[in-house]
C-alpha cells in the first residue's frame, strides 16, 4: 500500500481478516510535481497546489482519474479526487514525454517513475525534466533521501505491506526478508528511500 487507510477501511481490514492493523513500513517514495527543463518555474507551495486544484485551467496533469497519485494528493490536501480539477494524460511516462508540449501545466508522478539510480531509461526520463521542490510553512523541501527519511517532504509516502494471514508463512517471511539489511539494499537500488537504516560498522585493524 502507499497511502493511509481511512478509520473505515481499517475497521473493515479488521472485521474481515480478524487481525489487528499493523502495517509493515519497508520503504518511502514522493508524489513529485514536475515541469520542463527549460521552464522559468523553480519551486511550488502547497497554496499554489491547493488554488490549482480548484481552477478550471486544470494546470495539474495526473496519469489517472483514479490514480494512486491523485488519490494520495487529495488526502494531503483533505479533499475527495471528485471534489479536485486537474488534466489527465495516461502513465508517468507519457505526461513527462509529452509534458513539453503544454508549458503553462504541471506533471503529477511518482518520484520512483524514474528515481531508478542505475537504469538508463530511468536517467532519460530525469534528463527531460525538473523536479520542483515544495514550499511549506516558507521552507522548501526537495525529494532528496534525508528531507523522504524524515518525513519533510510534505508529499512523502510511506510504502507498507498488510497480509491476511496471521501465522509465520511465505507472506509473513517475505515482509520480514524486505526490512531486513539486505532486503533494505534491494529498496535503495529501486530508488526508494529505505524505511529500515542499519548502522555501517567498519573493523579496522
Amino acid at each position: 500500500m502507499s497511502r493511509n487507510l481511512s478509520p473505515e477501511e481499517i475497521k473493515t481490514y479488521e472485521e474481515q481478516v480478524d487481525l489487528k492493523f499493523l502495517p509493515a513500513r519497508f520503504a518511502a517514495d514522493a508524489v513529485v510535481f514536475i515541469v520542463p527543463k527549460d521552464s522559468p518555474k523553480q519551486s511550488i507551495s502547497m497554496e499554489e497546489i491547493a488554488q490549482g486544484m480548484q481552477s478550471d485551467n486544470k494546470e495539474f496533469i495526473f496519469d489517472g482519474a483514479n490514480s494512486s497519485n491523485l488519490n494520495f494528493v487529495a488526502q494531503k490536501l483533505k479533499k475527495q479526487p471528485k471534489d479536485l480539477k486537474f488534466s489527465v494524460i495516461p502513465g508517468s511516462k507519457n505526461i513527462i514525454e509529452e509534458l513539453g508540449k503544454y508549458p503553462n501545466k504541471i506533471g503529477v508522478i511518482g518520484l520512483n517513475t524514474f528515481s531508478r539510480p542505475y537504469d538508463k531509461e530511468s536517467e532519460e526520463l530525469r534528463n527531460m525534466v525538473k523536479i520542483l521542490p515544495v514550499e511549506n510553512k516558507g521552507k522548501l523541501y526537495n525529494t532528496d533521501f534525508e528531507n523522504l527519511r524524515k518525513m519533510n517532504y510534505p508529499f512523502t509516502r510511506v510504502l507498507y505491506f498488510l497480509t491476511n494471514e496471521g501465522n509465520f508463512n511465505i507472506a509473513n517471511g517475505f515482509i520480514r526478508y524486505s526490512c531486513t539489511q539486505l532486503g533494505q539494499m534491494i529498496v535503495q537500488k529501486e530508488g526508494l528511500q529505505p524505511y529500515n537504516l542499519y548502522r555501517r560498522e567498519v573493523q579496522m585493524r
